[in-house]
């Protein structure tokens, strides 16, 4: 098995382009206080420190909103604010409505593979699965694959037998994450192939077939394990900074 390299991680991998990230930002940032422009990008630098973030490219963004109509542009002692309008509080609304409850449920499911992985932060308890509506957007942020394969491991490393279907349970019970046992089995088929795993089927009919950890699947687990750790940290951190403007909602200050 070759080395994997790190997806790279952004805000496009979470669906959310750079231009929505800075419309949320300036809109929930002057919720609170209208703000000239250099203090307002000082505050992003200092907030979103892992991530560069273009003093032009963020001035553009304000005055996009200011043409339509979203901030009012005014000057003050010779100094340009922005002030949020009514229409930019029902622009933020807008983002809270369609974007906070899907990235807050797949939120839980990534702290708990992040805990699971790493040891660190929170672990939610599950009480209840990831919708359905969301799992194929919880799909395209990380390699589900990574994650699977991850667990597969980690359950055989004791050297017992085991079946999918235990993944499968384990994946449900302690992530609040389904995968299909078509997905499972495809998998496990794959990870046979490549050495990791050793089976073979119980009973006449063929209906369950029992695996072990092979050393080859042992030598890789770490190498599988970080990666997966890797992608699920990076995930954490960006939709965290996502969340972070989609609070409660907002109600205009005079």
């Amino acid at each position: 098995m070759k080395k994997s390299n790190h997806q790279t991680v952004s805000l496009e991998s979470v669906g959310i382009s750079q231009r929505e990230f800075l419309t949320m930002y300036l809109l929930h940032t002057l919720t609170e206080k209208p703000n000239y422009p250099t203090a307002i990008h000082q505050q992003l630098k200092s907030l979103f420190s892992g991530k560069v973030h273009s003093y032009d490219y963020l001035c553009k963004t304000a005055n996009n909103l200011v043409e339509s109509k979203h901030l009012e542009l005014y000057t003050k002692k010779g100094r340009n604010y922005y002030k949020i309008t009514e229409k930019g509080t029902e622009l933020l609304t807008w983002y809270q409505e369609n974007f906070r409850d899907k990235l807050s449920e797949v939120k839980l499911v990534i702290d708990r593979f992040v805990f699971g992985l790493t040891g660190t932060g929170d672990n939610p308890k599950v009480e209840h699965d990831l919708p359905e509506e969301y799992r194929s957007y919880f799909s395209k942020l990380v390699s589900v694959k990574d994650l699977v394969r991850y667990v597969t491991l980690k359950m055989g490393f004791d050297g017992k037998r085991f079946y999918m279907g235990e993944v499968g349970d384990l994946l449900k019970e302690n992530f609040g994450w389904i995968a299909s046992n078509g997905y499972l089995y495809d998998l496990a088929h794959e990870m046979e192939e490549k050495g990791l795993l050793v089976g073979r089927w119980e009973g006449e009919k063929r209906t369950k077939r029992f695996l072990k950890i092979t050393e080859e699947g042992r030598y890789h687990y770490k190498q599988i394990a970080d990666s997966a750790a890797y992608q699920v940290r990076e995930i954490q951190k960006y939709i965290n900074s996502v969340l972070s403007f989609l609070g409660e909602k907002v109600h205009l200050k005079n």
